[in-house]
């Protein structure tokens, strides 16, 4: 794994590559647009997000991940395995000594093997032996038991609940929220 001196400026470019057991977790690049694309169009993904599947053009989203792939208040690292592209993990919201922390895993014959667990593990590690940082932050849907596992699986405790207006069927969900501390 790649690390970078404690406490050290946040920007994605700094990273070249987290390695785990299955997967990597590295930069984006333009050949992952239209995998992240395919993604954000999936029903079932938009769903547990509590939102719509995205419904612009190819072209247009192209400019809008690039675009957000350069922001440098944000981290995001696309999941590999398998031989290629199969999520993205996004770290943003740098405040309060701590981050949040957003995921997916894209194709569905590849969620539920562990890939979102594992990619979760890199990033704590991540966020607290190489950023330095003393919290992280994480929430999902009270339907998402599969999140609610990885979050568990990877000792973030359940710190509270709200409500979300679904953009996706305009119906109310509770959110669960999460959190990891660092261990003294």
């Amino acid at each position: 794994m790649l690390f970078f001196e404690k406490g050290a400026a946040i920007h994605a470019e700094e990273v070249q590559v987290l390695s785990g057991e299955s997967i990597l977790l590295r930069p984006p690049r333009e050949s992952d647009v239209e995998a992240a694309y395919s993604w954000d169009r999936d029903p079932e993904l938009a769903a547990w997000n509590g939102r719509s599947p995205i419904r612009v053009s190819l072209s247009a989203a192209r400019r809008d991940y690039l675009a957000r792939w350069e922001d440098r208040s944000v981290k995001t690292f696309i999941i590999e395995a398998e031989g290629g592209p199969i999520g993205m993990a996004t770290l943003y919201d740098f405040r309060r000594g701590g981050c949040e922390l957003g995921i997916k895993i894209g194709p569905d014959a590849l969620r539920g093997r562990g890939y979102a667990t594992e990619a979760v593990e890199l990033l704590v590690e991540y966020v607290f032996d190489t950023l330095g940082l003393e919290n992280i932050r994480g929430s999902t849907l009270s339907h998402n038991h599969r999140m609610q596992r990885v979050f568990e699986k990877n000792g973030f405790t359940q710190v509270g609940d709200g409500s979300l207006l679904s953009r996706y069927d305009n119906r109310r969900y509770t959110e669960l929220f999460y959190e990891r501390r660092r261990e003294s």
